[in-house]
């Protein structure tokens, strides 16, 4: 796949709903919002990233890019959930990250597809592909040609490309080349 930057943006929306709603429920009952801070934090620097950053370095994305990605964005996530003082320690943020992860990677791997049978096709887009008129509807720029000329009379373009033309006559009466038939070119006509 090769997604365009609105596709890397809903996908990313798309496979991080699970991991935030489980995070908005432990949050819930924990009392300790950082859970749900730390999935919006990593939204947010995903999108800030599939948006601005990876379009620039990214052309083609391999499999293994995936993880190396991930690992990247782990070490950004992990600092900002430092700066932000999310009441998280560090084994909670880093299995939150983790386990949000592989949620979001099985999503788009195994689920996104078969929700939606064109994303890959429509570079990671959700979008509805199809015709806007029918096609027995549209219009046909469709005429006959027919040149002014008589009845049974060729352009003269298509009689100078035409494999039938008229012998000039001293081709007509040349002998047989091999002398066993008679000469092909000696047919009148």
């Amino acid at each position: 796949m090769c997604p365009t930057s609105l596709g890397r943006v809903q996908t990313r929306w798309a496979i991080l709903i699970a991991p935030a709603v489980i995070a908005a429920i432990v949050s819930a009952i924990t009392g300790n919002a950082g859970w749900i801070v730390l999935i919006g934090v990593y939204f947010v620097l995903g999108v800030a990233l599939d948006s601005g950053f990876y379009p620039l370095v990214i052309r083609w994305q391999p499999p293994w890019l995936t993880f190396v990605l991930a690992g990247g964005e782990f070490v950004l996530v992990f600092i900002l959930a430092h700066v932000l003082k999310l009441g998280l320690t560090n084994l909670e943020a880093i299995a939150l990250y983790w386990g949000a992860w592989v949620m979001a990677i099985w999503t788009k791997v195994a689920l996104l597809p078969l929700l939606s049978l064109g994303w890959i096709e429509n570079a990671g887009e959700f979008r509805q592909t199809g015709w806007s008129v029918a096609p027995e509807y549209m219009p046909l720029a469709v005429t006959v040609f027919e040149p002014h000329m008589g009845a049974g009379e060729a352009p003269a373009l298509v009689r100078q490309f035409s494999s039938v033309h008229a012998l000039p006559d001293e081709l007509r009466n040349l002998p047989s080349p091999s002398a066993i038939r008679p000469s092909p070119l000696s047919r009148t006509g």
